[in-house]
């Protein structure tokens, strides 16, 4: 069992990006020190009239209530994100040792071949037909299970099928022939927690599910 979120040190959350800053926009010093400029080099003989200058004001008390607002927004959205991972990380903490099912298409097959997931099959089903990929998208095994009703289904398909870790596809024909609408499911049970590539994922051996792909949770 393990727990481990790599780069979320000290808040549990993974520090954000840095963004990198438009050097075309006008920032709030640039537009004092240019208002500056333009009063320093003023015509004496024609100087900026008032109400010019302040319009000029004006504008720059915009600006700056402007940047304000945009740090405000920045930085509650980065509280808010931070406070999300954080809940997400402590609902897959508090998973570990549960059996899960969540959207997915990955399936474990045991060492006696045997293995068992969840479909669910639209309108009246069909004829159904099983196949095993591995990591490259190469079909290892295919196998026809006969006809399958619409709603949900818990499939057990022959126990000749090689024993590994794999992705499936489950595709269902109607009596006319036409392709039926599949939803598929992974379960199983959850033993650690891991951050990856932004989210955080429940960990079930190798197999890796998002938190927020959970439909269903069981002792």
């Amino acid at each position: 069992m393990s727990f481990t979120i790599p780069g979320l040190a000290g808040t549990g959350a993974a520090s954000p990006p840095a963004v990198a800053k438009d050097k075309s926009a006008l920032g709030r010093d640039q537009f004092l020190e240019l208002l500056v400029t333009q009063l320093r080099h003023q015509d004496p003989l024609n100087p900026m009239q008032a109400d010019a200058f302040a319009a000029q004001l004006a504008q720059f008390s915009s600006v700056e209530q402007l940047t304000k607002l945009n740090d405000a927004v920045a930085a509650q959205a980065k509280d808010a994100a931070i406070r999300s991972t954080l809940d997400r990380t402590a609902l897959g903490a508090s998973l570990i040792g549960k059996h899960v099912v969540a959207e997915g298409n990955q399936l474990s097959v045991a060492a006696d071949g045997s293995t068992s997931f969840r479909v669910e099959v639209a309108g009246v089903g069909g004829q159904a037909t099983l196949t095993l990929l591995d990591a490259n998208g190469q079909a290892v095994a295919t196998r026809s299970l006969g006809n399958v009703p619409g709603g949900t289904q818990q499939v057990r398909p022959p126990t000749d099928l090689p024993p590994g870790n794999y992705t499936y596809s489950f595709d269902v024909k109607s009596p006319k022939g036409d392709p039926v609408t599949v939803r598929t499911f992974t379960d199983g049970v959850v033993d650690g927690v891991t951050y990856e590539a932004g989210s955080v994922m429940l960990k079930m051996g190798s197999r890796r599910i998002a938190v927020d792909k959970i439909s269903e949770i069981t002792p």
